[in-house]
């Protein structure tokens, strides 16, 4: 809703008010005698000084002293003002800041008629308040038309009420000053019940209280709900005293009702009259709301529509400084609040060149910090995306290599200095391609593993030569060498820590760069660069390889991992036996490296674990049945690809993919396995990347006695 008479640029005092005491009486009187809004007036000018309130009611009772005692009021003096000696600048205006005056005395009535009907009510109030022409013009009887064209300029506004002119109502309706001392403010909302405007301590001091009011009233119609009341809201005050809820009624409304009520005699002419009030009040009450209702509707378009033209104020002035790009992208981002709630931007008042002036490096600051940040997140998102591209391509680069030594994983490689350059010092918008990382991980790879295999070892042995000064490199190989990692407790075997994932967690990165990728994925699946800081020496667990390959009539000090897997011991937990247990579950069998997860998991056996190896006579084949084959655990050592973990798929495999044919007689699907396994060592090797379940016991599997027949 445009107000455009808003712009007027100056405005003189407000014309006196008079007492609004006599409900309806008019604030804006004409100097037209005639005028039904000249007799109002004198009438309000003749009782401006208003007699203090009679004690003396119409029925002398204790009520009517508890009445005068708690509800006696009197007007508020206004100050008299002195008429001060008009300015030197102001003597023989001309210009701009004569134009009404010359409008009002110079213009047509039609023309300014014209003019009047594309105002609004508030305008023609401000008008009339502005020079003693348009005074006259605006308050005539002629006017009229004006007035109502005014008010259907405003969608929505209740109508005219009877008891008011079109002036009272305007004026009652967006008026801004209490109508007793003139101050402006605080008097939101107006008394619709009263007709009048009235700040908190005017309405304390001159309305009584309406409990007290309707003591002094008929029996009759003192609960009705006739009387004209009206409330003042509760004030807190922190570390003040506070103010409760207070009901109000109007003394001169109530006392021209109990003149009506007086007049009347007969029963049925009460019950009429008290009906017809009561309607009466009812009505002014729900004009009110809709009354009130509008005004708060009307005052928040109005500041949208400030705020709107503000924003775009400061839209184009910094576009003229080159900003426009980076406000509509701000504003468009997460962080808009930061701007459209900045104080300099969030606020209903027009914008001058003064203010501009005095906000303008507030919110250069803003878009400046917003465009570095904005950079910054940017560049992250885009050496993101490449570090995902990179991944991709590294995978299927190593996708065939050979995993019996220590092999880096994507971490280590994104982590160095080389890719650096890549992936952060490409600008944002160049778009990098597989083929050029391919390109680029050929040239880098082959250099890189040759310094970084030998001082990953290196790493491993001084941890063995903390317990075993005489470790060599070598010793790194054998089943008898476990480690022991200190965050989950896994058992690991070289070169299997190589690719342990508490060796590759994010947290262990020190480098910036790299934690912007790891941070976007899940840390079930870490790709931090290695590191050795969680592994210890494990002599336990040693031992207890050292008694497996000693029962596989193998020497401990020469028998690697290797042949211990081609070996592939069958062992039993005697300790977790359920055979006799009421479940019946059967027997729990297991291989050697399911043995060390079952022996050092801390589930509190109620005796220590007592195990058999490769002891079991005619049953072999009845157990080995009963083993899951559902596990890659092998690699082929031509093309390094998983195949299962039985020798039929190695078998399988070489004839398919390699052309090696092995005679089928000598292949044995059943116990014992290892003279098959053995017979293609030369062909597979144990894959180091796939993690024995911890706390579970698959691929543990139980085997059941048959029950025997009668």
């Amino acid at each position: 809703m445009t107000r455009r008479s808003l712009r007027i640029a100056k405005k003189l005092s407000v014309t006196t008010r008079e007492s609004t005491a006599q409900a309806g009486a008019s604030r804006i009187p004409s100097e037209n005698a005639d005028h039904p809004l000249s007799q109002v007036a004198r009438s309000a000018h003749s009782n401006r000084k208003r007699p203090k309130f009679n004690n003396d009611g119409p029925e002398n009772s204790d009520d009517d002293d508890n009445y005068r005692n708690e509800s006696n009021y009197t007007q508020i003096k206004r100050n008299k003002r002195r008429r001060t000696k008009m300015p030197d600048e102001f003597r023989g205006v001309r210009g701009k800041l004569g134009l009404l005056e010359k409008l009002a005395r110079d213009v047509p009535l039609d023309i300014m008629f014209e003019i009047f009907c594309y105002l609004e009510p508030n305008d023609l109030i401000n008008l009339a308040r502005t020079t003693r022409d348009l005074r006259g013009i605006l308050m005539s009887k002629s006017s009229e038309l004006i007035w109502r064209t005014a008010r259907s300029n405003l969608d929505g506004l209740p109508p005219l009420p009877k008891d008011l002119s079109e002036p009272q109502y305007a004026d009652l309706l967006f008026c801004t000053h209490c109508y007793f001392c003139s101050k402006k403010g605080a008097c939101e909302p107006p008394f619709w019940s009263f007709r009048t405007r009235c700040c908190r301590a005017c309405a304390v001091q001159t309305f009584p209280q309406l409990y007290s009011l309707k003591r002094t009233q008929p029996r009759d119609y003192r609960d009705a709900n006739i009387l004209p009341r009206e409330v003042i809201s509760p004030v807190t005050r922190i570390g003040g005293k506070s103010t409760t809820v207070r009901h109000i009624g109007h003394l001169a409304l109530a006392q021209r009702l109990r003149a009506e009520y007086d007049a009347l005699s007969k029963e049925e002419d009460i019950d009429i009259w008290i009906a017809l009030k009561m309607e009466e009040q009812e009505a002014v009450r729900e004009h009110g709301r809709l009354c009130q209702e509008w005004y708060v509707t009307m005052l928040e378009n109005r500041q949208e529509e400030l705020l709107e033209e503000r924003k775009q104020m400061i839209f184009k002035k910094l576009e003229e400084i080159g900003l426009r790009e980076e406000v509509e992208i701000m504003i468009n981002s997460p962080q808009s609040h930061l701007f459209l709630r900045h104080d300099s931007v969030n606020q209903s008042k027009q914008l001058t060149e003064q203010v501009w002036r005095k906000i303008e490096p507030d919110l250069v600051k803003v878009l400046s910090d917003h465009r570095q940040r904005r950079i910054v997140e940017e560049t992250k998102v885009s050496a993101r995306q490449r570090y995902v591209l990179l991944e991709k391509v590294y995978n299927s680069f190593t996708s065939g290599a050979d995993l019996r030594e220590p092999f880096p994983l994507v971490g280590g490689v994104l982590g160095r200095r080389f890719f650096w350059g890549l992936v952060w010092g490409a600008p944002r918008g160049t778009i990098l391609t597989k083929d050029f990382f391919s390109s680029q991980l050929a040239q880098f790879l082959p250099t890189f593993i040759q310094h970084w295999r030998p001082a990953k070892i290196l790493e491993l042995v001084s941890i063995m030569e903390k317990d075993m000064p005489r470790f060599k490199t070598s010793d790194l190989y054998l089943a008898t060498t476990v480690f022991d990692c200190k965050r989950c407790r896994r058992k690991l075997q070289f070169p299997e820590m190589s690719y342990h994932e508490c060796c590759l967690e994010p947290r262990l990165s020190r480098n910036s760069r790299i934690r912007v990728y790891i941070q976007f994925f899940d840390h079930d699946d870490p790709k931090g660069p290695w590191n050795s800081s969680q592994l210890l020496f494990d002599k336990l667990a040693s031992e207890t390889m050292k008694a497996i390959v000693e029962v596989c009539n193998l020497d401990p000090k020469t028998t690697t991992t290797q042949d211990l897997y081609a070996a592939n011991p069958l062992a039993e937990c005697s300790t977790c036996d359920q055979s006799n247990h009421w479940r019946n579950s059967g027997r729990l069998f297991m291989r050697f490296k399911e043995l060390l997860v079952h022996k050092f998991t801390d589930h509190y056996p109620i005796k220590p674990h007592e195990y058999t190896v490769n002891s079991f006579g005619g049953e072999i084949e009845a157990i080995v049945k009963r083993e899951p084959f559902n596990l890659s655990y092998l690699r082929c050592i031509h093309c390094h690809v998983q195949v299962g973990n039985k020798a039929r798929n190695i078998c399988k495999h070489l004839e398919e993919s390699h052309g090696i044919m092995f005679d089928k007689s000598s292949e044995s699907r059943y116990y014992p396995p290892n003279q098959t396994l053995q017979l293609f060592q030369d062909h597979w090797y144990w894959n180091p990347r796939v993690a024995i379940p911890y706390r579970i016991t698959y691929p543990n599997f139980r085997y059941k006695r048959p029950a025997t027949t009668l």
